[in-house]
């Protein structure tokens, strides 16, 4: 009879050791490159992927810091945000939102995303850090995005072409149509422009994805500009008997794109009209914070269920049944609002409750703009 007969536990050392070799196995077997690192960035295990990801040795990379493995123009802002991390560690990924490069031995850089695991044990704490690299994906996204802009710009040509006889006929110029052609005109004027909107939506978030889309920052007075901006939406408004407030603070200067601001406040402002009844209010206000500026348009219109707050900047997204019978968008507005924002290094947010109203609040900080 020998020890394994009769199911004769293992001896605990035994046991310790296979668990050992299982999770040494497990670890040099995982496609993605895996790290531990101490709180001051110290890489203390890595796995064979990592190797071969980076290009070097196990013994070229244990005690160094993590920060070798960054291009050294972003070193810096990785060390604050470890420090960061590491007064508020929890699972998730890192730099959501933002493009993250990564730094081979040869000094090639690739784009990568990272999930980051805290772990404890008698030693302090600690940090397990994947890392995967996402060159092929990009790829595919360029030339997806790059087709996507030009379908859409050969599109938009015969689609005015539509519109603009569309538009003759309505004005009955070559003798009076009848109320059922009226009625076909009128719908042909309407979803030709809904959908020439969506072309033009979707070549404008092509361009963000694709990196083609240049910002073309200065300084200049939100405070005025907005004022005029707001001239624009003001006669929707009205048309719905709806009041829009402006309360920003005056002589504000910012440092930005005034296309794409004006962009993103059209967008925000445009979407709480559409879903405010009438008589409701909408706010736009803008206030100095730190080096930058902080924008809120609020609205007391039907509001967004709270498992919808990330959703809704997602591409396509339409709301569920809280829209009750409001006619949506394409479905890229928001998506463009927070791609245009994040251009500009800012935040955007949502607060909102269904019939409670909702606030869009975003951030264009001085100093962290992306630049094209």
């Amino acid at each position: 009879m020998n020890e394994f007969e009769h199911n004769t536990p293992l001896p605990q050392p035994r046991l310790e050791a296979q668990s050992y070799l299982r999770f040494r196995d497990l670890l040099e077997a995982a496609p993605d490159a895996i790290f531990e690192v101490e709180q001051d960035g110290t890489i203390i295990l890595l796995n064979a992927a990592a190797e071969h990801l980076f290009g070097y040795s196990r013994e070229e990379l244990l005690g160094q810091l993590v920060e070798e493995l960054i291009p050294k123009a972003l070193r810096s802002k990785h060390v604050e945000q470890r420090a960061q991390y590491g007064e508020h560690p929890s699972v998730r990924p890192m730099g959501a939102g933002l493009e993250l490069l990564a730094l081979r031995k040869d000094g090639a850089t690739f784009p990568v995303e990272i999930s980051l695991s805290p772990i404890r044990s008698a030693q302090g704490s600690r940090v397990i850090a994947i890392v995967r690299d996402i060159t092929d994906r990009k790829k595919v996204e360029r030339l997806k995005n790059e087709f996507l802009a030009s379908v859409s710009h050969e599109l938009r040509t015969p689609l005015h072409t539509i519109i603009g006889f569309a538009d003759l006929l309505a004005e009955e110029r070559k003798g009076p149509l009848n109320e059922v052609q009226k009625r076909f005109v009128e719908h042909i004027r309407n979803d030709s422009r809904h959908l020439l909107e969506l072309i033009s939506d979707t070549l404008d978030l092509s361009k963000i994805e694709a990196g083609r889309l240049a910002l073309h920052p200065e300084e200049f007075n939100v405070s005025e500009a907005i004022a005029g901006w707001m001239e624009r939406l003001r006669p929707l408004a009205n048309n719905k008997k709806q009041e829009l407030v402006e309360k920003c603070e005056p002589n504000l200067m910012v440092w930005a794109d005034p296309i794409r601001l004006k962009e993103i406040l059209y967008n925000l402002v445009s979407n709480a009209i559409k879903f405010t009844p009438d008589g409701g209010t909408i706010t736009i206000e803008a206030e100095q914070s730190g080096d930058g500026a902080l924008f809120r348009v609020a609205d007391t219109g039907i509001g967004i269920a709270e498992s919808e707050h990330t959703a809704i900047f997602d591409k396509f997204y339409q709301l569920s049944a809280t829209t009750k019978g409001v006619r949506e968008g394409t479905g890229l507005g928001l998506a463009i609002t927070k791609s245009l924002v994040e251009l500009h290094g800012g935040e955007i947010h949502v607060r909102s409750k269904p019939g409670m109203g909702s606030v869009f609040e975003f951030t264009i900080p001085r100093d962290k703009m992306v630049r094209s």
